[in-house]
């Protein structure tokens, strides 16, 4: 800078700031050749014409270079600035200036877009080409092979963080360049932390009861390790696209899914059975115990009338038990002699025999 200062020929003339702003300077080009000599000796050794042109194609050349400075960042962008290779700071939507190459660097990247990670496969549009085994293979806690095929989402929060605090090798096949976190990094993240909650569940939780809480868990610890990571990257969404059982043995895993759904059925069947007869038991159940209700009254009735004419035959004995004992006696013949055979015997005690019978 003051190379350029004594080039320009700056502060030679002061001029007091315009409306209380920032101080401004005269530059004389007369002063500027003659410093410009000063400073750059092989001039003087030139004949005065090549001089003159010299010095106006060193000014071109100046003046193009300072403009190449100028830079745009659009509404989903953000720049970094630099300065001999150090961050210096970061700029947002609009027409900014810095220094150009070699002294200064931006880098303009859209921070607001929806990035996407596939682990498990690579996709061309919306249609799987080509599976990647050693990234989706993965081991269950019940000791299984599960193929787990995965979308990650994610997008740029942290520019600075993003661009200059982890040392990435990229991925061509994504179109990653080395240096951004979204590479191997982010890789590494999402096969740690699905790895690890696949590898605390059973098979059967994985593939199809509780893939919704496997999405949920690899999601917070995502986020967790690209935090401490230091990334600039926020993890919006996990997505397990394909989780299959590997395809020896799928057709086994076949039959222990049809197994599993012809006994749900069953299970349905017997649910609704039970619901369709419970009603029917607590009919029938209510209808008994009503019954049995009216038969224990009436016992209770009857039994409440014998103890009464019992209390009365009491009093009547103890009042003439003769009489009593004899009508009591009247009363029990008057009931038994109906259910036998009456036989009428005289005097003699003689009961004649006709014998009947056919003879033999």
């Amino acid at each position: 800078m003051e190379f350029l200062k004594r080039t320009f020929g700056i502060a030679k003339s002061y001029r007091p700031p315009s409306g209380g702003g920032r101080e401004e300077y005269d530059i004389s080009f007369q002063e500027f050749f003659d410093n410009l000599k000063k400073n750059i000796p092989f001039l003087n050794n030139l004949p005065n014409g090549n001089r003159s042109f010299i010095v106006i194609g060193l000014v071109i050349l100046l003046i193009i270079w300072a403009a190449s400075g100028i830079y745009t960042v659009g509404p989903d962008q953000q720049a970094a600035t630099r300065m001999f290779g150090k961050f210096q700071s970061i700029q947002g939507n609009g027409l900014h200036w810095w220094w150009p190459s070699p002294i200064g660097q931006t880098d303009t990247v859209v921070v607001t877009a929806t990035r996407q990670l596939e682990l498990g496969f690579r996709s061309e549009g919306q249609e799987i080409t080509k599976p990647v085994r050693y990234e989706s293979m993965m081991i269950t806690g019940d000791e299984n092979l599960v193929d787990v095929q995965t979308v990650i989402q994610y997008k740029i929060i942290d520019l600075r963080k993003y661009l200059f605090f982890v040392d990435d090798p990229g991925e061509q096949d994504r179109d990653v360049s080395p240096g951004s976190p979204d590479g191997v990094t982010l890789r590494d993240i999402t096969e740690t932390a699905l790895r690890q909650v696949v590898g605390k569940r059973n098979i059967d939780d994985v593939l199809t009861t509780q893939k919704g809480e496997v999405q949920d868990e690899v999601l917070r610890l995502m986020k967790s390790l690209a935090e401490n990571y230091d990334t600039g990257l926020e993890i919006i969404a996990v997505r397990l696209q394909n989780v299959n059982p590997p395809v020896q043995v799928q057709d086994a895993f076949d039959d222990v899914t049809r197994a599993r759904e012809e006994r749900d059925r069953t299970i349905n069947l017997a649910q609704a059975y039970q619901e369709s007869e419970i009603p029917k038991a607590i009919g029938e159940a209510a209808k008994i115990t009503e019954s049995a209700n009216a038969f224990k009254q009436g016992r209770i009735a009857r039994a409440e009338g014998e103890a009464e004419g019992f209390k009365k035959l009491l009093e009547a004995y103890e009042k003439s038990p003769d009489v009593t004992r004899q009508r009591l006696y009247l009363e029990m013949v008057e009931r038994v002699f109906p259910n036998f055979n009456k036989y009428i015997i005289n005097d003699s005690k003689i009961l004649p025999l006709l014998d009947i019978e056919p003879n033999q």
